[in-house]
């Protein structure tokens, strides 16, 4: 009964022209306005009651041993009728009428009361909302029952022994609006968090060590909308509202809202796969000396949908040590025998991804452009194979993605993980439990696809046909043609200087010290990547100089080459890609009788004679 009440937050209107187009686009439930960043935001406010249960104990006895009260808080926002986030804060186990002096599972273990006279605890979650109504079902506006599924990530703090954890968890939101502003929520959750949280000293005192402790966490209250809103006929309408004319995608509409797009339930999603590396941080560790003990390498996939052209979900699964070893990686359970965790499958991720697009977010809605920045808040859990525990983890990142074109992108991640002690094995981190936190950066890059035509973004790929006037965008055959002979006549130079000049090496391997080849070869493809994409993102040019300038300094530390031999082969590299755009310029540019274009899978040169 409890998780049956609660409140519509989301306001959003429908078009005129129901079962007909409006420029161009279904008017039906498909056609939805995104609201700016500050309408549909609300305010909920009610109590709850856990049920914790520690691991290795019988949940049967969670009466009276597991039983704690609290007060929940929690501020959140619709971005579209599909999807939103709330922040949420808990304290349990302290306020007067709800304290339960029985609460025997509640840290400090086998002394009663005292977690409640030190305060109890609290938590801080973030909630990624799901409404499961609209997503699979027709959005109505005047609807008062929603239900919503959200995973959660979060933190919390014991009073009683002055201890934390991080948490993960997934629940259910059920709401029901008794009002133009007013409604009431049930919500229920299953919450996974560290060992550490119940402040064992010993891991025979709680059974725990190697797995996480789980909690059921229920609670009703009250939610307030917040904004200027009314009910007229039994609908709900907003006062001096937006026109319910659709637009193109292109367009704005009034006010501060974004474009009416459409995005049914089969819109915008995507699929990625990538290569991924983690440089692990266990707690108590050099960071120092992640190179080689903690670095892991492996593969990532994910599926998504975009919301809005702003907002976003993805389901993404890591698996890494288990395909590429690395001998000397030590930060790995067990820590008497690392190489076991690569024999035993290494270590896998399950999360979820809320994904917010700064560069539509802030910059404006453009359906052509081709760059976009997204950061995301991450939420799942990890496993090491060779032990078999589970922990919760939680991160923040930055993802960067170029569209190819209607179908195809490239992307780019980077963020930073964080996992209790169990998540990376108890022995790597020098304590018998989780009391402290493990991190990890996590670097990743691939190509995403788009299932179906992504609704948000057009392609101008028509528009660009022939290699002499190109409209905009990119001549994809001109880069790679140049950068495959950029790279080709570097090669070749630097065979022909070695053989000539005959320079011993420093670890005197041969004589074919100057000049660098690795030198060479990747700044040629350096100087390429920035005569193509300088103008669109200085980023991408700056990478390829700090990635051909890391390779000569690997050369050189490990006694491959001299100093000045990777300065010569970086100069030869810089001078063969300017020789060879300067001779892709004056045989194939404008007047010239020589085009390259593409034709399937094949790179097509023509000649055209006078």
């Amino acid at each position: 009964m409890a998780s049956c009440l609660c409140a519509e937050a989301q306001v959003f209107e429908t078009v005129d022209g129901e079962g007909g187009k409006v420029n161009g686009y279904n008017a039906s439930e498909n056609v939805i306005v995104a609201d700016g960043f500050w309408k549909d935001w609300f305010v909920q406010v009610g109590l709850d009651m856990t049920l914790q249960n520690p691991y290795g104990y019988d949940f049967s006895k969670v009466f009276p041993n597991g039983k704690s009260f609290g007060l929940d808080l929690a501020v959140g926002k619709w971005f579209s009728h599909q999807v939103g986030l709330r922040g949420k804060f808990n304290w349990e186990n302290k306020l007067p009428l709800l304290e339960n002096d029985h609460a025997n599972w509640l840290a400090p273990f086998y002394q009663p009361g005292v977690n409640r006279e030190k305060g109890g605890y609290i938590a801080a979650y973030a909630d990624a909302l799901f409404n499961l109504h609209n997503f699979f079902g027709t959005y109505r506006p005047e609807r008062k029952w929603n239900a919503s599924l959200y995973p959660r990530i979060g933190v919390n703090y014991n009073f009683g022994v002055s201890k934390g954890a991080l948490n993960a968890g997934l629940g259910l939101l059920n709401t029901y609006r008794i009002s133009d502003r007013w409604s009431v929520y049930g919500d229920i959750a299953y919450i996974m968090t560290g060992s550490g949280f119940v402040g064992a000293e010993k891991v025979e005192g709680t059974g725990t060590g190697s797995n996480s402790n789980g909690y059921l966490t229920i609670g009703i209250g009250a939610q307030v909308e917040l904004g200027r809103k009314k009910i007229e006929n039994g609908k709900l309408k907003i006062e001096n509202s937006r026109t319910s004319q659709a637009a193109k995608p292109s367009e704005k509409v009034k006010g501060d809202e974004h474009a009416v797009l459409t995005n049914g339930i089969w819109d915008n999603w995507f699929v990625q796969a990538g290569l991924d590396m983690s440089l692990l941080n266990p707690y108590g560790c050099n960071f120092g000396k992640v190179i080689p003990k903690g670095l892991t390498f492996g593969l990532n996939g994910a599926m998504g949908k975009w919301f809005t052209p702003e907002y976003g979900l993805k389901v993404r699964v890591q698996w890494d040590n288990g395909l590429i070893p690395n001998n000397g990686l030590e930060w790995v359970s067990p820590v008497d025998d690392p190489k076991q965790n690569y024999k035993k499958g290494g270590l896998a991720a399950v999360s979820l991804d809320a994904m917010v697009n700064l560069t539509n977010a802030f910059s404006g809605y453009d359906p052509e452009r081709k760059w976009h920045t997204s950061a995301y808040l991450r939420m799942g859990i990890i496993t090491q194979f060779v032990e078999g525990s589970g922990s919760p983890l939680g991160g923040l990142g930055l993802e960067e993605t170029y569209r190819l074109n209607d179908r195809w992108s490239l992307f780019g991640a980077l963020g930073y993980q964080v996992t209790t002690s169990e998540g990376m094995g108890v022995s790597t981190t020098g304590m018998e439990v989780a009391a402290g936190t493990n991190g990890f950066f996590d670097i990743d890059f691939g190509v995403r696809y788009d299932i179906g035509h992504n609704m948000f973004y057009r392609d101008a790929e028509e528009k660009r046909k022939a290699y002499l006037q190109p409209l905009t965008g990119h001549n994809w055959p001109r880069f790679a043609v140049n950068t495959v002979a950029s790279v080709g006549v570097a090669y070749i130079g630097k065979t022909v200087l070695k053989a000539v000049v005959n320079e011993e090496r420093p670890d005197h391997s041969d004589h074919k010290s100057f000049p660098s080849g690795h030198a060479s070869m990747a700044f040629a493809a350096a100087r390429s990547l920035d005569k193509e994409f300088r103008k669109d993102c200085i980023w991408i040019p700056i990478a390829g100089y700090a990635a051909a300038t890391a390779i000569g300094v690997e050369r050189v530390v490990n006694d491959h080459h001299h100093w000045y031999d990777v300065v010569a082969g970086a100069a030869l590299g810089f001078g063969a890609a300017e020789l060879t755009w300067w001779a892709s310029d004056k045989l194939l540019g404008k007047g010239s009788h020589v085009a390259v274009g593409t034709s399937g899978n094949t790179v097509d040169v023509v000649y055209r004679f006078p």
